[in-house]
């Protein structure tokens, strides 16, 4: 009944059905057909736009627009749509619809207010963003809520199944239910503790974000099964167990994915190899340890916890490249010429035994020891393998600067590692090894450009890592920024390689910040893509991820293609299966990616609270990082991030540039930018919130008069007679219903005492004359 319902309503795709309508034209039961539309509805096929009214989405495709809902906390929202040509639509507190943050919906337009601006409203949910929501118990009338942490997200009226024995404030993860009709409510799924702490909070964001916390048994019983080495697979393979191969990674890292070596060939090029743990051989495809990396598709660095993509026997056991033990890779051969030009390479299936276990530490120690003609420290690294890191640390510098010349982005911006020890205390370390983490860096690009490259010529699907040019938006807007701070894009295209000139115009240049900003903001987010659309800021024309296997689940899925194109069994059929699956699966490892990265943003976030409240008074030259129409972020010189808000830089009244990035004061005309160092103290932070509150210290204030001392006084106006009668006492402003000025932040609306203009000059409240008395009217007596 439900097919022969959607045939006859897509008869007529664009009209509105009744359901005597379709009762009639079908000749169904009354209650039969309403059950099978409500049917439909729920699963979102049909929609109901009035009781017992029903249309296709298709009916809609002219009205309106598709897009996400930005909510506010404060009850209105915007819609982002999915064209982005289109702008952002404005719909006030009320016309929601009943769509929450994040949902994909359908707006129409409304007329304009008396104030000029467009707003709109919701008119059908297509797409539900919030199936599972984190947050707190309370009770009210009787009732058990949700209040969830989100602020953007609307309370939720919870079952009462599961809630026995909790008490209020408990942190909850609830199943959220969308009946067709009536309020949305919510079914407890786990409760993850009572009141504040990491631990709390650490349940908390794994359930917010939907990611897992432990391996099912049969994904560990396959583990367990598979994590062993044949002898008569070593001797299939290439043996590179003879080679001084060796892996470096940081010092507090437990699987290593990747090897090197490198060899001085005859003829004086260089043949590099890179060695990559071997994971599609022991993780069989469509088995349970496959499925759950799948719905992982990568490992989550959260402070104080990992989240492995694969079971621990085989991301720290038979994958890891351990010194001294023999390991199963998949190699990338390179042959280099000393001027970094690729002259060949091959793949190949082969078995390596790493010889030492070197750290970024140790190797960037190395190189400034070279650099200074000294002796490297020793113990750190074997001597035999200096030659080898020598060799390597000139030739990886040297690609570096071919790739910068192509047009490659090279952003200068310190990286912090968030570590957390036993006792939950927060240590931010600023990452400082760029050339031993450069001469990684540069291995791992080039094997990911041979392998790309390679599949693409050949039209072998894949996944590929794609970062696509700048829309024509974002480049106007980039183009209108630069301007103003003295740039301009050569040739006038937002090319890599006009990018990178404007990079190094502004290098070393107090804004410098600002201009690296500008471009970060106006590039696109890479993601993954079942087609090959090249790599704007590597300015590569193929990239795709095959170095790290062990926590990145498109790398398994490239090795396979690899493996089964090196075994000739990349067949027509086969090539039809991966063109057909991989664009879904590009879509889900990049929202997996999405869904990791804020939830190590915002954990981290959550220590940097924490670390701000032990440190509350104690006063930091900081640098600002960001700025906003309501505030400027400050960076503090171990990473942690602030705000400064718009009403503690009480020397002047600000003005927000958005094309500068700049606050400008009106009376002293300073501006605060990205880059300006900034005398802050810790004046609070709100962990829920994820909040750090920071104010300008006596210095910052003492630096600013300072400034207008060198400047001209400023010119006086004498007070002139008001140009116009001061509006009726009776008067009610009128009504609007168009967005707020303010999009992203709400200040604190400033209280004025507005006073009167008395004989030309501003002064007390001026006297005023009594009004004359009213003459009392007589009541006339009615007649008899």
């Amino acid at each position: 009944m439900l097919e022969q319902i959607y045939e006859f309503l897509k008869k007529r795709p664009n009209k509105r059905h009744s359901l005597r309508e379709v009762v009639r034209g079908l000749g169904l039961e009354k209650d039969q057909a309403k059950a099978a539309l409500e049917l439909l509805v729920a699963e979102g096929k049909v929609l109901e736009p009035r009781r017992k009214l029903y249309e296709l989405p298709e009916a809609r495709a002219e009205k309106g627009l598709r897009g996400r809902l930005q909510a506010h906390p404060a009850g209105f929202a915007f819609v982002l749509p999915e064209d982005p040509n289109l702008p952002d639509l404005y719909i006030p507190k009320g016309h929601l619809g009943g769509a929450w943050h994040g949902d994909l919906v359908r707006a129409e337009a409304r007329p304009p207010g008396r104030d000029g601006r467009p707003w709109g409203a919701v008119v059908a949910v297509l797409e539900r963003a919030n199936h599972q929501v984190v947050g707190r118990l309370y009770f009210k009338k009787g009732y058990a809520w949700l209040r969830p942490d989100d602020p953007r997200l609307p309370p939720l009226k919870l079952k009462p199944e599961g809630l026995e024995g909790l008490e209020a404030g408990g942190r909850l993860s609830v199943r959220v239910e969308f009946p067709p009709r009536g309020e949305p409510y919510g079914e407890v799924a786990a409760y993850l503790g009572q009141g504040e702490g990491p631990e709390v909070e650490t349940e908390a964001i794994i359930a917010k974000y939907g990611l897992r916390s432990s391996f099912p048994p049969e994904a560990l019983a396959e583990a367990e099964r598979v994590a062993r080495i044949e002898p008569e697979e070593v001797a299939r393979r290439e043996d590179f167990r003879g080679l001084k191969v060796f892996t470096i990674d940081g010092a507090d890292a437990k699987d290593f994915d990747d090897a090197i070596h490198i060899e001085p060939l005859p003829n004086g090029n260089y043949r590099v190899g890179i060695h990559i743990a071997d994971v599609s051989h022991y993780v069989r495809e469509g088995g349970p340890l496959d499925q759950e990396a799948y719905e992982r598709a990568t490992s989550v660095y959260l402070p104080g916890r990992v989240l492995p993509m694969l079971p621990e026997a085989l991301s720290n056991g038979i994958c890891s490249l351990k010194p001294g033990e023999d390991r199963l890779v998949l190699s990338v051969l390179v042959e280099l010429t000393p001027k970094g030009k690729v002259k060949g390479y091959r793949f190949t299936e082969g078995v390596i035994r790493s010889v030492a276990r070197l750290t970024y530490e140790a190797v960037e120690a190395f190189a400034e020891a070279r650099e200074k003609g000294e002796p490297p420290p020793e113990g750190a690294i074997p001597p035999d393998l200096y030659p080898d890191l020598e060799l390597l640390l000139n030739l990886t510098q040297t690609l570096k600067q071919r790739r910068l010349e192509q047009g490659a982005l090279d952003f200068h911006f310190t990286e912090v590692k968030v570590e957390v020890d036993a006792e939950g205390n927060l240590h931010l370390l600023p990452l400082r090894e760029p050339r031993a983490r450069s001469l990684i860096e540069e291995l791992m690009l080039l094997a990911n450009r041979t392998v790309a490259k390679h599949l693409a010529e050949r039209k072998i699907p894949a996944l590929f890592r794609v970062h696509e040019d700048p829309s024509q938006e974002a480049f106007t807007k980039l183009v209108n920024a630069l301007s103003r701070l003295g740039y301009s894009l050569p040739g006038g295209e937002p090319t890599p390689k006009a990018l990178q000139a404007v990079l190094r115009q502004a290098e070393g240049r107090p804004e410098a910040p600002v201009v690296s900003t500008l471009l970060l903001r106006s590039l696109r987010l890479a993601r993954y893509a079942a087609e090959n659309l090249g790599h704007f800021g590597l300015a590569a024309e193929h990239y795709l991820h095959f170095t790290s296997p062990i926590r990145r689940y498109p790398d398994l899925v490239v090795h396979r293609v690899l493996r089964a194109l090196l075994r000739r069994r990349a067949t027509q059929a086969r090539k039809e299966d991966w063109a057909r699956r991989f664009p879904k699966m590009a879509l889900h490892v990049s929202e997996r990616e999405r869904a990791a990265e804020n939830a190590e943003r915002e954990l981290t976030k959550y220590y940097q609270c924490l670390w701000a409240l032990r440190h509350r008074g104690e006063v930091y030259t900081g640098t600002v990082s960001g700025v906003t129409s309501f505030g400027v972020f400050v960076s503090l010189p171990n990473g942690v991030e602030g705000m400064v808000r718009l009403g503690a830089l009480r020397d002047d009244q600000y003005h927000y540039h958005e094309d500068l990035l700049a606050l400008e004061g009106l009376r002293s005309k300073r501006r605060i930018r990205i880059g300006d160092e900034m005398e802050v103290k810790i004046e609070g932070a709100d962990p829920s919130a994820r909040q750090i509150d920071l104010t300008p210290t006596e210095g910052f204030f003492d630096q600013a008069k300072a400034e207008r001392k060198k400047k001209a006084p400023p010119r006086k106006v004498a007070a002139t007679e008001p140009k116009g009668p001061p509006p009726h006492a009776k008067a009610r402003p009128r009504r609007v219903v168009g967005p707020p000025e303010e999009r992203r932040g709400f200040t604190k609306p400033v209280k004025v005492k507005v006073q009167k203009i008395y004989f030309g000059a501003w002064g007390a409240e001026a006297p005023t004359e009594p009004a004359p008395a009213k003459k009392k009217r007589r009541r006339r007596r009615r007649k008899a």
